[in-house]
């Protein structure tokens, strides 16, 4: 047995409570290394005595299922539900003719069954100690269930025309104004509704002296370039009509440069009663050139005398723990939520805020209007602040990066299912349903452009972010075709004309959120990956099961598994489709069939 495989970690993601009264464990071990798993577990306090007075662990032994397996581990998996809420556990495991004992200081052969746990004596047991109802998650039942659409507030509808510049001029430059604003985005709530979108989220929209707005000057105040407080009023009413849910964007890493409290450092400096709500290193603050509208510039190289977001002093970093920035910032939170009913914030650069103002934000959303939901943006792996007291939900890069990589032919197929089935396998069930999915965002190269801006490709990435747990996210005119290098290039205006826009894949686009509301499968934990040349796999839940078939390539012959013959529906063209033996598949062509029973 190969002991340098196994991992187990109690109240990890290899251990976490699903809901009030179920665990969810996983163990890992190496490929094909054990031939059963059975978890051993009871209450640590739940003793009795048999016949001869010798003390009893009253304990339940069930086996475990593989249920993930990559090149190199086998994952096994299992729900219990302790009685009591609580309790100590080990892992049984049976290899060539051996059983052993897995627990939390060591794997040791069983020689004895009744010597797998001593009198009174389990402190070789991993423990749950409780299953505590304040630590679970608590996202809103809505955010599993919600197909989002991204906007960039100055690129995607313009009512006011307030821009001389010409609307969709390319190419697009930094800190260009086009004349996007809020009540555009109220004329476009029909389309919207139309596509099937059920939530909005919005790139900042509070005072800021950029396009992009990450640089907060007044966060109680909507940019008079978009519009009012009463004209976002209104539009999140007239969204909540059409049963469209509102999320901003909130910056609270950093606040802009021309924030009054940090004005009041660099006028006042060490007087300044606003001193340490940034991270100021040394006095005065400005060691960096300024130019004639007294704005930063040409402060490359220079080391700077406070701390920032990335090396930029146009966004100076909030020290959140100081009382005066601590209170502004969750004003800000609760303002937002009470005054103009919005569902949810998604937080910027939410991996460098710490993890006790994540907490105390979390807090004050909830307590301003329960079911608001709490959006991290973090680009790696994500479990520290998906406990249940911070994030609800992260942007799921985790998910993206190996789409994307697949797609673009940089890992294959066999790379490909290693890294989802991993994530699959180390990824909590209750943060999985809820995540924000996505191939693209304003951060981002447009989804369209990566795939060399062939519209049969970007199809591949949107059936795998829809047939993903979570929920998808458009980002704004993917769904007509809108291509774009990385910033400043990706946030192009809208095209309206129906002319310019690609309406086959809106139709498909419009299809697949149809079809989502529809099936179940479509949300399942899992991919059941079928061998084959070609991506192939399985969804299945509450008897509605599906079978997707990915051709990312050229022109290919596919033998057809055994297990997957049979006559199928083709849920996009409503024919009946009968696989067996072998099918060609044309370049870049997909099947999302489902079973005939």
């Amino acid at each position: 047995m190969n002991k340098l495989a196994l991992w187990h970690n109690a109240k990890s993601e290899f251990s976490y409570a699903y809901d009030k009264e179920t665990l969810h464990i996983t163990l890992r071990t190496a490929k094909n290394d054990i031939n059963k798993v059975q978890i051993i577990f009871g209450d640590p306090f739940s003793w009795g005595g048999d016949q001869f007075g010798k003390p009893y662990w009253k304990h339940e032994v069930f086996e475990m299922k593989r249920r993930y397996q990559t090149d190199d581990f086998d994952f096994y998996f299992i729900e219990i539900k302790p009685p009591y809420l609580r309790t100590k556990y080990a892992f049984i495991l049976e290899t060539e003719g051996l059983r052993y004992v897995y627990g939390s200081k060591r794997v040791r052969v069983i020689t004895d069954e009744s010597k797998l746990y001593e009198k009174f004596d389990l402190s070789e047991f991993y423990n749950f100690p409780y299953l505590n109802h304040e630590d679970l998650h608590q996202t809103p039942d809505w955010v599993k269930d919600t197909v989002w659409y991204q906007i960039f507030p100055d690129r995607f509808n313009s009512f006011g025309k307030q821009s001389s510049l010409k609307w969709g001029k390319l190419p697009v430059n930094n800190h260009e104004l086009y004349g996007g604003d809020l009540k555009g985005v109220i004329e476009k709530l029909p389309y919207l509704n139309d596509l099937g979108v059920t939530g909005i989220y919005f790139t900042p929209i509070f005072l800021a002296p950029t396009a992009h707005k990450y640089d907060t000057t007044d966060y109680f105040l909507i940019d008079p370039q978009f519009g009012t407080n009463e004209d976002f009023g209104l539009l999140v009413e007239k969204a909540h009509e059409l049963g469209i849910k509102v999320m901003l964007d909130g910056v609270f890493n950093h606040s802009g440069f021309d924030h009054p409290f940090f004005q009041d450092v660099v006028k006042n400096g060490e007087d300044s009663i606003y001193r340490d709500c940034f991270f100021i290193d040394k006095f005065p603050v400005i060691n960096f050139p300024l130019n004639s509208l007294g704005k930063p510039t040409n402060y490359y190289g220079i080391e700077l005398n406070l701390k920032t977001f990335a090396f930029t002093p146009h966004m100076p970093k909030w020290n959140t723990s100081n009382p005066l920035a601590e209170k502004h910032l969750l004003d800000c939170i609760r303002f937002w939520i009470e005054k103009y009913d919005i569902d949810g914030w998604r937080l910027d650069v939410s991996n460098e805020i710490s993890h006790d103002f994540l907490r105390q934000i979390k807090k004050v959303s909830r307590q301003a209007k329960r079911d608001t939901f709490i959006l991290g943006e973090n680009w790696d792996s994500s479990y520290p602040w998906l406990h249940g007291d911070q994030l609800d939900s992260v942007m799921n890069y985790d998910l993206s990066y190996p789409i994307w990589k697949y797609l673009e032919h940089q890992i294959d197929l066999d790379t490909f299912k290693n890294v989802v089935t991993t994530y699959l396998a180390t990824t909590p069930k209750n943060v999985m349903e809820n995540m924000f999915n996505l191939v693209g965002s304003h951060d981002t190269i447009r989804i369209k452009r990566r795939l060399s801006d062939d519209s049969r490709r970007v199809k591949l990435s949107y059936l795998l972010m829809f047939l993903s747990a979570g929920a998808p996210n458009i980002y704004y005119g993917d769904e007509i075709g809108i291509t774009g290098e990385h910033d400043p290039d990706n946030r192009r205006c809208m095209l309206w004309n129906k002319k310019d826009q690609d309406l086959d894949f809106f139709d498909f686009t419009k299809k697949l959120i149809e079809l989502r509301s529809k099936h179940l499968s479509f949300s399942d934990y899992d991919y059941e990956f079928i061998d084959s040349s070609v991506l192939m796999f399985k969804k299945e839940k509450n008897e509605d099961r599906i079978l997707v078939i990915i051709n990312n390539g050229k022109q290919v012959k596919v033998d057809i598994n055994p297990s997957i013959s049979g006559v199928y529906t083709n849920l996009f063209t409503n024919k009946k489709v009968e696989l067996h033996d072998t099918i060609i598949l044309e370049e870049y062509q997909y099947l999302l069939l489902q079973k005939e029973d």
